[in-house]
């Protein structure tokens, strides 16, 4: 069983099986935005942004709260070491909603004077910098907001249950040896090395054929869940040609006419 389930996993992440599950866990206190957001950029983009020697920029004030959460967090770990991160976060919330409202002031009066020297600092560094560093800023930035888009969509198709393609034939071919033989995927893989190229056009149409059968069911599927997704608006998860197809339809009047045709 162990090794079947081995299988299946290598097999869906040949068959580029979004199945990576996201899982976040936000440091309010301690996290570092640019170290933080660099780990999704590319090696190239981080070998430029080494070689340039970019300075650090300035970090933005943290807000009212997150003061709050800075100053009280400590504490309440030390005294509930079985919290969770998200019970921690959730507590402190709670706790936020019964501060007084003049101790939200200072809080806010601090982020203020904050936010000025901010306002300077980043100027200043925006002003030393050269239009190198300027380009390969806006390369950076411009690659992290696509990863960003690109972790947001594989949530939402996980969330909305977004139909997976079924496994090619050799794929299943794959997946029914593993069952069969009961090995390994490692060893399976070795020992099925170059056997589907050997097989004859018979036996491996019988993959082909459930391949096939997959596929109109998946692309049935996958069209119900494209119109559930454009009904809630999501329209940058929908295919380019079934986005088409859903924001101009063929009018009642255009279809009458060449049915009568």
């Amino acid at each position: 069983m162990a090794g079947q389930g081995a299988l299946l996993k290598t097999l869906t992440l040949t068959n580029n099986w979004l199945l990576s599950n996201m899982c976040c866990r936000f440091n309010m206190v301690s996290i570092q935005p640019q170290l933080a957001s660099i780990r999704t950029l590319k090696l190239e983009t981080k070998q430029k942004l080494k070689d340039l020697k970019i300075p650090e920029k300035p970090k933005k004030p943290l807000t009212p709260y997150l003061q709050f959460v800075t100053e009280k967090r400590k504490d309440l770990v030390k005294d509930n070491p079985n919290l969770k991160a998200t019970e921690v976060i959730k507590k402190l919330s709670t706790e936020w909603k019964s501060v007084n409202e003049a101790q939200k002031d200072k809080y806010k009066e601090k982020y203020l004077r904050e936010v000025e020297k901010y306002d300077n600092a980043i100027l200043q560094y925006n002003s030393n910098l050269s239009q190198e560093q300027v380009r390969v800023l806006e390369e950076a930035n411009a690659e992290k907001k696509k990863q960003k888009q690109k972790r947001k969509t594989t949530k939402l198709n996980k969330e909305t249950g977004k139909p997976k393609r079924p496994l090619g034939p050799y794929l299943l071919y794959l997946k029914e040896q593993g069952k069969i033989r009961n090995i390994s995927h490692n060893e399976l893989l070795v020992a099925l090395k170059g056997e589907w190229g050997l097989l004859s056009e018979t036996a491996k149409k019988k993959y082909r054929d459930e391949f096939e059968k997959e596929m109109v069911k998946y692309e049935e599927e996958l069209l119900n869940w494209e119109k559930k997704m454009f009904q809630e608006g999501h329209k940058n998860v929908i295919r380019v040609k079934t986005l088409e197809s859903l924001e101009h339809p063929p009018s009642r009047i255009a279809s009458s006419k060449s049915s009568k045709q």
